[in-house]
């Protein structure tokens, strides 16, 4: 790992961090307004969920650096090993990195840069961004989530 890494950070970052601090405040003023046992445990239950919330949202933050970029499951992985960057389209537009392992391929989603949209939303910006980093020059679509085609849910 060489070099000082930087991050990409979507909006669910800030999203949950502001939760995160919404914790802290709720066990603050538990701690500071109600009576001796119960604000004492509310006051820790909410700097606890707080603590929890906080590196909920430092663990969404996709680290990366001019060797290669860090990824959930698979730790550091070279930019030569990032076949493709591809956005999933739903409710939640979800950005995948597809990293070469051998002979095979394997699918790691960027929860962090997720956000509301279709495919051509503040995700695939994001995922463009990825994929600029990566020195790849496009961004591929998946097709939509969903049972097999020709096939109804009961």
């Amino acid at each position: 790992m060489e070099g000082q890494f930087r991050t990409f950070s979507g909006p669910m970052v800030v999203i949950t961090g502001l939760v995160a601090v919404g914790w802290f405040v709720l066990g603050a003023l538990s701690f500071v307004g109600l009576s001796r046992p119960a604000g004492l445990l509310l006051g820790a239950a909410g700097v606890l969920g707080g603590l929890v919330t906080a590196w909920l949202a430092l663990s969404l933050r996709v680290r990366h650096d001019d060797a290669g970029i860090v990824l959930p499951r698979l730790g550091h992985v070279p930019w030569e090993q990032v076949h493709a960057v591809e956005v999933q389209p739903g409710l939640v537009s979800v950005p995948y990195v597809v990293v070469r392992q051998g002979r095979a391929l394997a699918d790691v989603a960027l929860d962090g840069l997720a956000w509301f949209g279709g495919p051509d939303g503040y995700a695939r910006g994001l995922a463009e961004q990825v994929a600029a980093a990566a020195g790849l020059d496009r961004v591929a679509v998946r097709p939509p989530r969903g049972g097999s085609a020709g096939r109804r849910a009961a």
